[in-house]
């Protein structure tokens, strides 16, 4: 029972963050990915489109999202995302997929492109949010769909990695981090993808 209740402490902790102003409101972006310099379109790439990315029902609101049990979670009311996560997580994929690959020219979904007969990626995320173990859990699958509109393959990810510290900052770049991970894998794949998908 004690061990609970020391539980429910630190977990009470964490979500009211290290502010010394309880109604503050702070808004989170997601870092950027690495940088790369010659991340430019080639004639000879082919497109793939990145559509956006498809979140879990409790990971659409505006708040950072931690589970306190395991059964239970909870969006923060004063940590907030400053943008859609979804559009957030869309935009550094694909910046992530221009810098860590090179057999596709990455592109967002956008009613001024032609997507026909164009190659498509999409993400799905089941977690994204912070855990009482000290990680950030970020999981779900992603998919590889053909020009043809015939599927190339459905691949699962989950990813655990260390809060360095506690609070919502800790939290959005161990979340980052995550997010490194899962493009690195895409990445991977893709280079070793036939270039007429």
């Amino acid at each position: 029972m004690k061990k609970h209740l020391l539980f429910m402490v630190a977990a009470t902790a964490f979500l009211s963050g290290c502010s010394s102003q309880p109604d503050a409101v702070n808004s989170y972006l997601l870092p950027a990915g690495a940088q790369s310099i010659t991340s430019q379109i080639g004639s000879n790439q082919p497109l793939l489109v990145i559509r956006p990315v498809e979140m879990a029902e409790h990971l659409t609101g505006t708040g950072l999202v931690y589970q306190v049990s395991d059964t239970e979670v909870v969006q923060a009311q004063q940590n907030l995302w400053a943008e859609s996560i979804g559009k957030q997580l869309t935009r550094r994929i694909n910046q992530d997929l221009r810098n860590k690959q090179s057999q596709f020219w990455t592109t967002e979904l956008t009613p001024a492109l032609s997507t026909y007969n164009s190659p498509r990626l999409q993400v799905k995320i089941d977690e994204f949010n912070g855990h009482y173990s000290g990680m950030a859990k970020i999981s779900g699958e992603w998919m590889l769909v053909k020009s043809d509109g015939d599927l190339n393959g459905v691949y699962p990810f989950k990813f655990q990695v260390p809060l360095q510290e506690e609070g919502y900052d800790a939290q959005v770049k161990a979340l980052s981090e995550g997010i490194n991970r899962l493009t690195t894998q895409i990445a991977q794949r893709l280079n070793v993808a036939p270039a007429s998908l």
